[in-house]
């Protein structure tokens, strides 16, 4: 039934902002289950306002086109990323090690616990370009300042060894995304603890470097200081 009534006035126990907000989620689920399981290519705006129940008025009532649509859809699926990682990584003890582990389980655990949410930040999202394409690189850089903001804290040392965290987040984020895409087209095979276990390998390496860095350094100030006291 169209919805005929004045702007503010209610419907049915709903105003008409409840009604438009009520519209758009219906689309936005839609988009998910239909650019989850189909792809974006093979999704069309009838396609989604079918699996909506909505007419296509009331679909440009909330997306200009299909592609506005995926970007929203896409942000979502961006949130609930972050807001798994951030509340992993405020639970995590304070170790690197645990640290990289919680917020990497929480990566993973929630891309195979939503396979339809994967596809669309793993697969067309890097296909699409535009609009959708700008919005990947800006998610991605997003989990990159989290990343580079996380290792700065956990190695302070690194500016003392011409080490950049920011590059070395944007090296972390991008293998791990790479890894979960792999994961992801092969039907999330092997099981989370063993993506996270690989992945780990790169901050265990990182931790390494710092120590063997730090104990160099060390080494050069002892025998620095030991000079001088002879010197003196």
């Amino acid at each position: 039934m169209a919805d005929s009534s004045p702007p503010g006035r209610t419907f049915r126990g709903q105003s008409q902002e409840e009604r438009v907000a009520q519209r758009r989620r219906q689309l936005l689920d839609a988009g998910l289950a239909l650019f989850g399981s189909r792809g974006f290519s093979g999704v069309s705006v009838r396609d989604v306002c079918g699996e909506a129940k909505l007419t296509e008025r009331y679909f440009y009532e909330s997306f200009q086109n299909r592609e506005a649509l995926f970007v929203a859809v896409y942000g979502e699926g961006v949130e609930r990323i972050r807001s798994a990682i951030v509340a992993a990584i405020g639970q995590a003890g304070g170790s690197a090690e645990e640290a990289s582990r919680a917020t990497l389980y929480a990566y993973f655990n929630t891309l195979r616990e939503e396979p339809l949410l994967a596809r669309v930040l793993l697969i067309d999202s890097l296909t699409i370009g535009g609009e959708a394409g700008n919005q990947t690189v800006d998610s991605m850089s997003s989990f990159v300042e989290i990343v580079s903001a996380m290792i700065l804290q956990l190695y302070p040392d690194l500016p003392k060894h011409k080490l950049d965290a920011g590059w070395i987040g944007n090296g972390l984020v991008g293998a791990t995304v790479f890894m979960a895409q792999r994961w992801a087209q092969g039907g999330f095979a092997e099981p989370v603890e063993q993506l996270v276990d690989n992945c780990t390998a790169f901050v265990d390496g990182l931790a390494a470097l710092v120590r063997t860095q730090n104990k160099a350094a060390s080494r050069k100030t002892s025998k620095r200081t030991g000079r001088e006291r002879r010197a003196s």
